[in-house]
C-alpha cells in the first residue's frame, strides 16, 4: 500500500468534510478553511492540511463560537501538520491528550473472516424494533476505553446502526461480550472509518469488509468502490492492527478546551428516539388512543378530552407551524423534551427551547402532515398534536396546548369539526 498516497487521500476526502447528512442534531459553520460542529454537548474544529499554524486570532475566534454555546470543544492535531499547531492551541488553553497512531489498511489486503459472510463471532447490534440486549455491555466498554476517534456515544447520537452505512459490533465468546467496534463508511470518499475498537481485535476491520464489497455496495447504495479502512489507535490496539495488515500513515493527537461557567446539556438539541422508546409509544397510541393507520377509515384517532379537530387546507402549512410551535415550546418546561413521531419513519426527541432560533438545529419535524401521520407529543402523552393525511385533520389535545393555540387555529381554519370537552 502505497501509505503517502493513502494519506494524501484521507487528507483530501476526510479532513474538513461537511458530510451531506450533517449529524442529527447539529449544526455546522464554516469559516475559511475551519468547519465548526456545534452538537450542543461539544463542538469540534476541523480542517484540511494548513500551510502554517493558525493564528492566534483564529483560534480565539473559534473558541468564541464555543464559549457563546456553553460547549467544549475539541481539535485534532496530526504529525503531518505544521510544526508548531498544537503549540497555538496550547497557548488558547486547549489541553493535549494523548498521541495515537492514525493506521490505514487496504481491504483486498485484510484477510477475510472465513467463509463469504461469516463473521468470526462479530456480531452487528443492528436490530429492528426493540433494542439488542449487546447494546449495554457495548456501551459499558466503550466507557472503559479509548480515546476513541469517536465515541460511542456520538455514533450512537449520530444514528447508531439506523443507516446501512453504519455499523456497530460486538465480539462474543462463550455468549459473553468481550469487546465492541463501531464504524462508518463515509459517504463519497475511499474509507470506512473505524470510531473506536475496545481491545486489540482485527476481527472487527475484518468483519467490515463486507460492508464495502460489491454486492453490499450496491445494497447501500455506495456509488463508488471502499478500497481502505482507517483507525486511530495506540497501545495493544495498534499492534493488533498493524499485524492484520494495517500500516501508520500519521500520528494524532485532540486538543480539548473547556469553557467556564455553565455545564452543557447531556443530550443534543435534537435526537433519534430510542426504538424502544418508540415502539412503546406507538403500543400506546394504538391502545389508548385507538390509533389506526388506515386510508379509508376516519378518523383513525380519538385524543382524549379536551381535544379538538380541524380541516386542514395544504397551502397553511408554515401558518400552522407558526401557531403551534410557540404554544408547545410555552408548554415545555425548560430543559424538558419533547418527541416527533412520523409514521413507518425514524422518530426524534427534541428540546423545543433549544431549536428554531439562529445558530441551533431546525425542528425536527412539522406539523402539517405531508403524506404521513405526523405527531407532536409529550413524552407521557399529557398533550400533543395528530395530523391525518388522507382526512386532512389536526387534532390538538390536553388542556394547556389547546387553550394556547385554540383561537388562532379556529381563526385560520375554521371552527373544529370535532371536539371533546
Amino acid at each position: 500500500m502505497d501509505t503517502g498516497g493513502v494519506l494524501a487521500r484521507h487528507d483530501a476526502q476526510l479532513r474538513g468534510r461537511v458530510p451531506e447528512r450533517p449529524p442529527v442534531g447539529a449544526v455546522i459553520e464554516r469559516d475559511g478553511p475551519f468547519v465548526r460542529t456545534h452538537y450542543g454537548t461539544h463542538g469540534t474544529v476541523d480542517h484540511g492540511p494548513l500551510p502554517q499554524p493558525p493564528a492566534d486570532a483564529t483560534v480565539r475566534r473559534q473558541l468564541k463560537a464555543f464559549a457563546a454555546r456553553d460547549e467544549p470543544a475539541h481539535w485534532k492535531v496530526y504529525g503531518h501538520d505544521p510544526a508548531g499547531q498544537g503549540e497555538a492551541l496550547a497557548a488558547a488553553g486547549f489541553m493535549a491528550g494523548p498521541e495515537r497512531s492514525l493506521l490505514a489498511a487496504a481491504f483486498d489486503r485484510l484477510e477475510p473472516p472465513g467463509r463469504p459472510g461469516q463473521r468470526a463471532g462479530v456480531h452487528s447490534l443492528n436490530s429492528g424494533r426493540g433494542e439488542n440486549p449487546w447494546w449495554a455491555p457495548a456501551r459499558t466498554l466503550a466507557a472503559a476505553t479509548g480515546p476513541h476517534a469517536s465515541t460511542l456515544a456520538d455514533f450512537e447520537a449520530d444514528g447508531g446502526c439506523r443507516y446501512g452505512t453504519r455499523d456497530a459490533a460486538v465480539l462474543l465468546e462463550r455468549g459473553k461480550v468481550v469487546a465492541a467496534g463501531w464504524a462508518e463508511v463515509a459517504e463519497a470518499t475511499d474509507f470506512l472509518v473505524i470510531g473506536g475498537l475496545t481491545g486489540p481485535h482485527a476481527e472487527f476491520p475484518r468483519a467490515w469488509r463486507a460492508m464495502v464489497e460489491p454486492r453490499e455496495r450496491y445494497h447501500l447504495h455506495l456509488h463508488r468502490p471502499v478500497p481502505y479502512c482507517v483507525a486511530e489507535a495506540a497501545g495493544e490496539l495498534r499492534t493488533a492492527l498493524l499485524a492484520a495488515g494495517f500500516a501508520e500513515l500519521s500520528t494524532v493527537r485532540t486538543y480539548s478546551w473547556n469553557p467556564p461557567g455553565t455545564p452543557p446539556p447531556a443530550d443534543r438539541p435534537v435526537g433519534l428516539i430510542d426504538r424502544g422508546a418508540e415502539a412503546v409509544l406507538w403500543d400506546r397510541l394504538e391502545r389508548e388512543f385507538g390509533f389506526d393507520p388506515d386510508i379509508a377509515k376516519f378518523p383513525g384517532f380519538a385524543a382524549p378530552a379536551p381535544c379538538a379537530t380541524w380541516l386542514l387546507r395544504s397551502t397553511l402549512t408554515d401558518e400552522l407551524d407558526l401557531i403551534v410551535r410557540p404554544a408547545l415550546v410555552a408548554n415545555t418546561r425548560p430543559g424538558g423534551r419533547l418527541v416527533w413521531l412520523d409514521w413507518q419513519h425514524t422518530g426524534h426527541t427534541f428540546d423545543p427551547h433549544r431549536v428554531g432560533s439562529p445558530g441551533a438545529p431546525d425542528w425536527p419535524g412539522e406539523v402539517y402532515p405531508n403524506g404521513d401521520y405526523y405527531l407532536f407529543l409529550h413524552p407521557d402523552l399529557e398533550f400533543g398534536t395528530f395530523g391525518h393525511p388522507w382526512e386532512e385533520t389536526l387534532t390538538v389535545f390536553g388542556a394547556p396546548l389547546l387553550a394556547a393555540v385554540e383561537a388562532e387555529l379556529t381563526a385560520l381554519l375554521g371552527e373544529p369539526v370535532r371536539r371533546r370537552d
